[in-house]
């Protein structure tokens, strides 16, 4: 009796460390991320060639990017004991590119990129990428930068409230568990998206998006288009969302508010005398 109990106990310990396990990490693809690629997650500035803009989105092995002309997805993988990150990616022309109210659709046939990047620390820790691209046909250097934001805190509250771009306005109601959202086009295209953002961390400045639909629009008509989405260093909402082998970036500012009633009570005690003699009759 005493070994069956001593075998049950054994059996129920188990089980329990066994349910206490922390999952694995795995991206897009279904492969399991190694704890130093996290190290990259991230909002990024950086340059092909010192040469343009580049914003890229690292999180959880997986890598979004555009620059003025095409759109990047992919992966990544950091070797901690050098320190190098290999990035590959696939990039797609911009086959709609509305730069005034920055939205941009990528798609089509897509071109491989290489990349191998050194992880270094330049302002703070961690904070830079240097290295060498190539494709089929060109190749060069690359440099990226983080923005300083990921430990920024996210909250469903805090991105509640109407933004705006050029042409569009986006409407976001905060939910016990997520936002709504609907966006509208304000000139006679039509075009409309919806869907839901919930949160993943709030001690990261990273939501989860899901695009219930996009329709009506030139380019990215679609369903159920997961995402990513955060608010950057000038307070703005961006938009990182792919469908298949098409991807749409889009960007809005905060709509203006009415400045805020200066309530501040002026307690300052007025010492001066006034001498000066009332000589009206």
């Amino acid at each position: 009796m005493r070994s069956l109990f001593l075998g049950l106990m054994a059996t129920l310990l188990v089980g329990c460390i066994a349910e206490e396990a922390p999952k694995d990490i795995v991206n897009e693809q279904g492969e399991v991320v190694d704890d130093p690629t996290l190290l990259l997650n991230g909002l990024w500035d950086g340059q092909f060639d010192q040469a343009g803009t580049l914003r890229v989105l690292i999180y959880n092995g997986n890598v979004f990017a555009f620059d003025e002309a095409t759109g990047y997805y992919g992966t990544v993988d950091l070797d901690d004991k050098t320190k190098l990150a290999d990035i590959t990616l696939e990039g797609y022309d911009f086959i709609d590119a509305d730069t005034s109210a920055e939205q941009y659709v990528a798609g089509g046939l897509a071109e491989d990129y290489l990349l191998s990047g050194l992880l270094f620390s330049s302002s703070a820790e961690n904070d830079t990428l240097v290295g060498d691209y190539e494709t089929s046909t060109v190749g060069g250097s690359f440099s990226l930068t983080n923005d300083g934001t990921w430990e920024n805190n996210s909250a469903l509250n805090a991105i509640d409230g109407q933004w705006l771009s050029t042409g569009y306005e986006l409407y976001l109601t905060a939910l016990s568990d997520r936002v709504t959202f609907k966006g509208i086009s304000t000139d006679a295209s039509g075009c409309t998206f919806n869907g839901a953002i919930r949160l993943l961390d709030k001690n990261q400045t990273l939501y989860q998006v899901e695009m219930t639909e996009r329709k009506n629009c030139s380019e990215f008509n679609v369903v159920n288009a997961p995402g990513y989405a955060a608010v950057n260093v000038d307070g703005d909402l961006e938009f990182f969302i792919r469908k298949s082998d098409e991807l749409l970036f889009m960007s809005f500012t905060p709509a203006a508010t009415d400045t805020p009633t200066d309530t501040t009570t002026d307690t300052t005690t007025d010492t001066t005398t006034d001498t000066t003699t009332d000589t009206t009759i």
